[in-house]
């Protein structure tokens, strides 16, 4: 605690005042092209011997390195981090011949942006976006000119996406986001993120974020029943734009956009640009860290927020406690298992960081670090604002806006699109989403025009998030896949009555998923019921070997002809299942099917099953999802070598046995 007291009572000085002009004007842009003109038109040479210890310089955003050393030496991803800081972040990619890169620029911009961010709607926003990337300091306005002669320049076009955020007050609000297409003309190759060498890229840390979330959540309650569990969201504020580029890199990542005056300039990004391929996992080495230094203040105790705290903590929120009427939900057995006294920890997923905490009086300590933890881990790692010093305007390093509605604890938050309720221990999509993608769906089913690509990759976006808590619904968006895919290739078709049917079923998953599934149903869990089965030529069959009861069903001989082996072992394993869930007396059942074919115990999982040229496999998938979701159901599946499954194999061979001659519960189908 000596060197996170010293680091966060240094005096952390403001950088120097940058030798560029950050206004979105003509006359900005043909200062900075004069600048770099006499840097011989290479921003890398411009940076080395003008821009030290500027806020153009690597690292700015960040406190001083040897700070930095201090307190992180010891993290397994910091000596990357540390030549990131010191360097910025290079992009494993080979350069372009010089007469291709000349090429591909004068091409771009002549073609210019993408529609989505010309039309008419959308020109505020994407005006709004580069005034701000420009105004504090992210993005070096230059003229087109300087663009031709600046070295290793590559212009990329930008485009709009809409998505919805929240305000300070915790409202859902609409969003839109510009994206630069750093992969545009991606048939070619050219672009600079078909050119990554995506193997030399660091791990991306963050992919299971919410399932760690979720089992850090059932760890804690299955250890301490009917007690409360709080919880918080910290969002970093601007997150990739914190980081720098190498100045080569930012030379390859220009944008056009037109003035107020409808002049058009470009603007050089020096930060890490959305829409590049290596942002994720280069900003996942520093958001680990972030996240890790959280933890680790969580639990020390010789941390006391209340003497020792970030400069912005006095504007979280109140906590805030459910009615106490509200019941307790129920963790069920997990099949992984945490410390049994772990009672709080953060998850981060690039700009998002969560927290839980356990609520008890012999805990309030902890929970007051948890409440600040990720806000102080953020103001030892990021540099401190230093208010009417800073060279350039800069906002703080946690969104205060987010702070005002997420920072602070209460039972309920919204982490990753889900909101999660730790009182009633459930995961549900929220409210304002699944009426906004009802709505899409429902006019999609009602329409008489073709629905586009863009329309129906956005509908399976969208359901696939939905079928993160609903798994099995997965098997009922193969035939939405297969009219997306002749989309992309005839630009727009009209979706088939089979299309239809099966997004009337999505209407009603989202509104399942709207009423919140029990957390128990996401997360692995212990099974609480097993089948084993086997298939052959000329029968199948199958058991329960927690109650013994068996089934078994001799084909007819058209039916031995008609089916695959393995078409076979997958029906043996559904009705096995189905058979076993009627035992399970469980309120959320975990089931585990046993069978000896690899492919059928694949199957269970596989929701791509073509329903055209595979109706048989495609129906058996839909029947088994149709019954876990009926049951409130997850299913695991498990492959044994066949000599050892020997009484399912019984079972589906030796059809000679009568039912007179077992006294065992059986279950004869034929």
């Amino acid at each position: 605690m000596e060197i996170v007291k010293e680091i966060s009572e240094s005096n952390t000085p403001a950088p120097r005042k940058s030798t560029m002009e950050f206004d979105f004007t003509l006359a900005a842009a043909k200062s900075n092209a004069l600048i770099l003109e006499q840097s011989g038109n290479d921003y890398e040479t411009h940076v080395r011997n003008h821009e030290q210890n500027t806020s153009l310089a690597m690292g700015s955003e960040l406190r001083p390195i040897e700070q930095l050393d201090k307190l992180l030496s010891h993290h397994p991803g910091y000596p990357l981090f540390r030549w990131n800081t010191i360097h910025g972040i290079d992009y494993p990619a080979d350069d372009l011949p010089e007469e291709t890169r000349m090429k591909e620029l004068n091409d771009q911009i002549e073609k210019g942006n993408h529609k989505s961010a010309l039309v008419k709607e959308a020109t505020a926003h994407v005006d709004k976006a580069m005034i701000s990337d420009i105004e504090l300091g992210y993005g070096i306005p230059i003229t087109i000119d300087c663009i031709r002669k600046l070295k290793h320049a590559e212009v990329y076009p930008v485009g709009l996406q809409h998505q919805l955020t929240i305000d300070e007050h915790g409202n859902i609000i609409p969003k839109k986001r510009i994206s630069h297409d750093l992969s545009n003309k991606r048939d070619k190759g050219l672009s600079i993120n078909q050119r990554v060498k995506e193997h030399l890229l660091p791990s991306v840390l963050y992919g299971y974020t919410l399932l760690r979330f979720l089992h850090l959540i059932h760890n804690i309650r299955w250890n301490n029943p009917n007690k409360a569990i709080l919880m918080n969201k910290i969002d970093i504020e601007k997150a990739y734009r914190r980081f720098h580029t190498t100045p080569k890199i930012a030379a390859k990542c220009i944008a056009l956009w037109k003035t107020k005056d409808n002049d058009e300039i470009g603007i050089m990004l020096t930060r890490l640009p959305f829409g590049s391929s290596p942002a994720p996992a280069h900003f996942s080495v520093g958001s680990d860290i972030t996240c890790d230094l959280a933890n680790d203040l969580t639990h020390c105790p010789h941390w006391n927020p209340t003497e020792l705290n970030s400069p912005i903590h006095l504007a979280v929120p109140e906590t805030k406690l459910l009615p106490h009427d509200i019941p307790f939900g129920a963790a069920l057995e997990a099949d992984v298992s945490l410390p049994e006294d772990q009672t709080a920890g953060t998850e981060g997923y690039i700009d998002d960081l969560a927290t839980a905490v356990l609520v008890t009086k012999d805990n309030l300590a902890q929970v007051e670090r948890a409440k600040s933890a990720v806000l102080m881990a953020l103001h030892l790692q990021f540099r401190p604002h230093k208010g009417s010093e800073e060279p350039i305007k800069r906002p703080e390093a946690a969104s205060e806006r987010k702070l005002q509605a997420e920072g602070g604890l209460t039972e309920i938050i919204t982490f990753l699109g889900w909101s999660i309720n730790t009182r009633r221990f459930t995961i549900a999509l929220p409210i304002e989403k699944a009426k906004a993608w009802s709505r899409a769906i429902e006019s999609a089913i009602h329409s008489n025009a073709k629905l586009t690509h863009q329309t129906l990759a956005t509908l399976v976006g969208r359901v696939n998030h939905v079928a993160y808590i609903i798994p099995q619904a997965r098997h009922f968006i193969n035939r939405i896949r297969k009219d997306e895919a002749k989309a992309q290739k005839h630009r727009a078709v009209h979706i088939s009555p089979e299309t239809k049917r099966d997004l009337q079923l999505w209407i009603k998953f989202i509104e399942y998923a709207k009423e919140g599934i029990s957390i128990n149903s996401v997360i692995f869990r212990t099974p609480t019921s097993i089948s084993i089965s086997d298939a052959c030529e000329t029968g199948m069959g199958g058991y329960n070997p927690l109650n013994g009861k068996m089934w078994r069903y001799k084909f007819t001989t058209e039916e031995q002809t008609s089916f695959t082996l393995n078409v076979k072992e997958f029906l043996a394993a559904q009705i096995s299942q189905q058979l076993g869930l009627e035992d399970d007396n469980s309120p959320f059942p975990c089931h585990l099917n046993i069978g000896d074919s690899k492919v059928a115990e694949a199957w269970m999982y596989k929701s791509n099953h073509d329903p055209e040229n595979s109706p048989v496999h495609n129906e058996i998938a839909r029947t088994m999802a149709e019954n876990l979701i009926a049951r409130k159901a997850c299913n695991y599946s498990q492959h044994i070598k066949g000599e050892e499954n020997i009484i399912a194999d019984s079972l589906s061979r030796d059809t000679h046995i009568k039912r007179s001659r077992t006294e065992l519960p059986f279950i004869f189908l034929d």
